[in-house]
């Protein structure tokens, strides 16, 4: 598929960022899977978890998913989910899965990763915080969202 057709499968699929689905450029993987918190994917991960679980669209532009590509450096399907069960912690792999594209034409990768909702009780942590969404914002877990 080429560059064009997969910015429309994605604007048809995820169409609006919000608390299950939330887009992210995310240039270099390695980088992004052990970078700062708040600011790397097992923190989106861990909010997006906590929620009522959702997706995570990687290597795009954050606000008109115009696709930018991301450098996976490395990192397979099976190896990136295995990282993120390690450092996100009380994350499932049940319903954790990560889809690959990368267009015909620029051969650009988008990953789209798709999170389980948390066990009951068992919030997700990334940087020993269990984060959460208010509005745009990435927080830390408030009391009231710990109990549901």
């Amino acid at each position: 598929m080429t560059q064009l057709e997969l910015q429309q499968y994605l604007l048809r699929e995820y169409p609006q960022e919000n608390a299950r689905c939330e887009w992210k450029e995310f240039k270099n993987l390695k980088n992004s899977f052990c970078g700062d918190e708040k600011d790397d994917v097992i923190s989106y991960v861990s909010a997006i978890a906590n929620m009522e679980g959702g997706f995570l669209v990687v290597g795009v532009h954050d606000k008109t998913l115009e696709i930018v590509g991301t450098d996976t450096y490395n990192y397979d399907r099976q190896k990136a989910i295995l990282r993120l069960t390690e450092r996100c912690t009380n994350l499932s792999s049940e319903g954790l899965d990560i889809e690959e594209y990368v267009t015909d034409d620029t051969h650009k990768v988008v990953w789209v990763i798709h999170i389980p909702k948390h066990q009951p009780k068992r919030p997700v942590y990334a940087h020993d915080k269990a984060w959460q969404w208010i509005e745009d914002s990435l927080v830390e877990l408030t009391q009231e969202r710990n109990k549901a």
